[in-house]
């Protein structure tokens, strides 16, 4: 898994000096259950409020993910700004989504984890940043 990590910030340095702006999904797809676990989309926002009067949502990205999969989204852009973000859905009696992440804007930092119910939005403020993620269970007549 390391390798796969490395290799994916390796890609993301590569592509935003090249391209300005950039965007990796990955999932682990190697467990048999994969085909008995449900599927949940996670959606995220994730807002700059450094200056309260006028908060400024940098970037709003859904990740679909196995239940019991690991699944993580990085984006990078050339003004030194870096979003990674890792997830996993449990199911159980209660489903829960558990996103942890890392933001670098500038000089600044903030890292933090939340977990949420399906269906319902779980919202974490730090570091200047606002952090919202609802996870919901993916329609299984998708096309």
């Amino acid at each position: 898994m390391g390798w796969m990590k490395l290799n994916t910030v390796l890609v993301t340095g590569f592509l935003a000096l090249t391209a300005g702006c950039q965007l990796t999904l990955s999932s682990g797809l190697g467990n048999d259950n994969a085909a008995t676990s449900g599927n949940y989309i996670v959606a995220l926002q994730i807002t700059d409020t450094s200056d309260p009067r006028y908060p400024v949502v940098i970037t709003t990205p859904k990740i679909t993910v196995i239940a019991e999969q690991e699944a993580s989204i990085s984006i990078g852009e050339a003004n030194k700004q870096f979003i990674e973000t890792e997830v996993v859905i449990n199911e159980g009696e209660l489903t829960i989504g558990s996103t942890e992440f890392s933001i670098i804007k500038g000089e600044r930092h903030a890292s933090g984890k939340i977990t949420a119910l399906v269906g319902q939005a779980a919202e974490l403020q730090t570091g200047g940043f606002r952090i919202k993620a609802l996870v919901e269970p993916q329609s299984a007549n998708r096309e």
